[in-house]
């Protein structure tokens, strides 16, 4: 068995730090036009989230000039951290890193910083939803993590099965998140990166389908010059004639550095 078929492979004790893959309970939002969604009375009793709903409001008394009026629909379900640890705490870091070089020793820097609630207040999650929910991809790719937009998750004695949709992803506060139901092992995180890279960077991958178009033709002249963005860019002319593959390569950057603790409250 693989690890989208084991739970035991699929899943680890959580890190000390809010970290890609947790799986926690929060409110997450969608937004819809007037019409789409029939908007209740508010306030509506929490008892209406708690047990699988969704609660749907008018974002304001009336339409502003010319737009929609905004929905909201608000659910609390588990959903997943959807960005990589670096991200989740960039400000943190870049502030430990500021106060370092005037002079302030790591550990007071990294106190200071624990003590400011301003530093990366928000954390993108991506709710997890029953497979009763999907409409065109078959369930049985999803739970292979073979469509582009979707990541299985295996139920556990703590967690539902379901999957993710990325574009449901949002934002939520850091103060909202209490603690993790569940982590993902690394080997599932590093699948659950990968499918992130290819659901945001979808577009790239018709560079691959132009690479495969080249194989067995006949580079017949190169043309090497850099941009005005300092990258190298190889032009290839192909069988002498009207066909060209253009490769850019990016300036060479330095490692990311690995940060600083930050640590999460233990309730």
């Amino acid at each position: 068995m693989g690890v989208l078929d084991d739970p035991a492979l699929f899943y680890a004790e959580p890190q000390s730090d809010w970290s890609l893959g947790d799986i926690v309970v929060v409110p997450t939002v969608i937004l819809w036009a007037d019409g789409e969604k029939r908007a209740a009375a508010h306030p509506q009793p929490p008892s209406l989230v708690l047990v699988g709903g969704s609660a749907v409001y008018e974002a304001w008394s009336s339409p502003a000039a010319g737009l929609p009026l905004p929905l909201i629909e608000c659910r609390l379900s588990p959903a997943v951290i959807a960005v990589d640890d670096c991200v989740i705490d960039k400000d943190f870091n870049a502030y430990v890193d500021r106060r370092i070089a005037e002079g302030t020793s790591e550990a007071l820097a990294v106190e200071e910083a624990r003590a400011r609630p301003d530093l990366d207040p928000l954390i993108p999650v991506c709710p997890l939803l029953p497979y009763s929910e999907l409409r065109f991809a078959r369930e049985a790719a999803v739970r292979q993590a073979q469509p582009i937009g979707y990541f299985p998750i295996l139920g556990s004695e703590t967690v539902d099965e379901g999957y993710l949709d990325f574009t449901r992803t949002v934002p939520v506060s850091r103060q909202l998140l209490v603690r993790p139901l569940a982590a993902l092992s690394e080997a599932a995180r590093q699948i659950l990166r990968w499918k992130f890279a290819q659901f945001s960077a979808l577009r790239n991958l018709s560079v691959d389908a132009q690479i495969m178009a080249a194989v067995g033709r006949t580079i017949t002249d190169v043309k090497v010059v850099a941009d005005n963005r300092n990258r190298l860019v190889v032009e290839l002319e192909l069988d002498g004639g009207p066909d060209h593959l253009t490769l850019r390569q990016e300036p060479r950057r330095e490692a990311i550095p690995p940060g600083h603790t930050r640590g999460r409250p233990s309730a």
